[in-house]
């Protein structure tokens, strides 16, 4: 004896029309993207310079606000970085609102202070020197992150942003922040 079974099709977008078309960010299953931010050019356009062996703010930055208060929010950035006389660029991320580096390991929940720590350099070439910082702020706060950065070799001026006059433009310079439903 054969037994037929007939299922209706299913039809995500009528599905998707059944749930109003508004999912609540609650219900928003694990790895799904929340909101995506990029700060406007201004804040990421200017040319900064330093000589520091100590971290130093560079100026750019960018907010996010949180829709949940679990959520990862992963902040990416590229930036065109330069030392003088083969030194490195060393860059990392700041919550400012949170008062401290993004440096905590979220799979063991520990901290380490070279974990989300990039830097480029070694010769008197403009290098894209890309940096990615994972944070869980932990509330729905607004959230200011910022590139800090300094030179590797006391005595060299490290640069982040390839002139020092680009108005309108981001200097080859990127900044963006996405919260990840956990």
């Amino acid at each position: 004896m054969t037994v037929r079974i007939a299922k209706p099709a299913f039809n995500l977008r009528s599905k998707l029309t059944e749930l109003d078309q508004t999912i609540s960010y609650d219900r928003m299953p694990p790895g799904s993207v929340i909101q995506y931010v990029t700060p406007p050019h201004s804040w990421i356009n200017n040319r900064f310079t330093t000589t520091s062996t100590s971290y130093v703010n560079t100026g750019y930055h960018l907010v996010i606000t949180p829709r949940r208060a679990d959520s990862k929010i992963l902040i990416y950035g590229n930036f065109s970085v330069l030392n003088i006389n083969g030194g490195y660029v060393y860059s990392k991320i700041y919550n400012a609102t949170r008062g401290r580096y993004v440096e905590r390991d979220i799979q063991t929940n520990t901290h380490n202070e070279g974990l989300y720590e990039s830097a480029t350099g070694n010769t008197s070439s403009w290098f894209m020197c890309p940096l990615e910082a994972v944070d869980v702020p932990g509330t729905t706060l607004q959230q200011r992150y910022e590139v800090w950065g300094r030179s590797g070799n006391s005595g060299h001026t490290a640069y982040w942003g390839w002139s020092s006059s680009a108005p309108n433009t981001t200097n080859f310079n990127f900044l963006s922040a996405m919260e990840i439903a956990t």
